[in-house]
């Protein structure tokens, strides 16, 4: 482990976007809304940029679980929102979020869902997956916040796992956007 972007995080090498901030994140992290609060999730923290964005613009967020199925990342999201640790309850889950979540009833659930496997061929059932167990774990009247490239077909799958959905931003290849989930039938 190593600090990066001067100092303010630590990373390593072979973990996602290692050494800078990625494209879609910082396109997720710009749209993030001050009023998030309550208990929240980040599906795929990685080394925990989203996660630490999400404490730093919203003060009413009580609880946040990061879910990361890579060892290495979530040791460094550890690591990197220690500051946060006093001021809000942090649960760090060593998990494939693929195959459900062992917790429901989030407030509010942030992600940049992964798209492709090793071989880096394109595979959306990943991030049709995560909306799912998003869905899932989301207490009605729940968000969910994600950013996805542009080309991904995601629009059926958050039509019908959510309510409400619409498109916060579009740029450099990728689309942020907010799900809200309807009441209990």
């Amino acid at each position: 482990p190593r600090p990066i972007l001067g100092g303010r995080y630590t990373s390593r090498p072979g973990v996602f976007a290692w050494d800078r901030i990625d494209p879609a994140s910082a396109l997720l992290a710009a749209q993030l809304p001050a009023d998030l609060r309550g208990r929240g999730a980040d599906l795929g923290a990685g080394w925990g940029y989203l996660s630490d964005e999400v404490l730093r613009r919203a003060p009413g967020v009580a609880a946040l679980d990061l879910y990361e199925a890579e060892a290495r990342a979530l040791e460094l999201a550890r690591t990197n929102l220690a500051a946060h640790a006093e001021k809000v309850a942090l649960g760090f889950h060593w998990h494939d979020v693929t195959t459900g979540l062992p917790a429901d009833g989030y407030d509010f659930i942030v992600s940049n869902p992964p798209f492709h496997a090793h071989d880096r061929g394109d595979r959306p059932e990943l991030g049709q997956r995560f909306i799912e167990v998003a869905a899932q774990a989301l207490r009605p009247g729940g968000r969910l916040l994600m950013v996805a490239n542009r080309h991904l077909p995601y629009e059926a799958t958050l039509a019908q796992a959510f309510g409400t959905t619409r498109v916060l931003a579009e740029g450099g290849g990728f689309k942020v956007i907010e799900a809200l989930k309807g009441a209990r039938r």
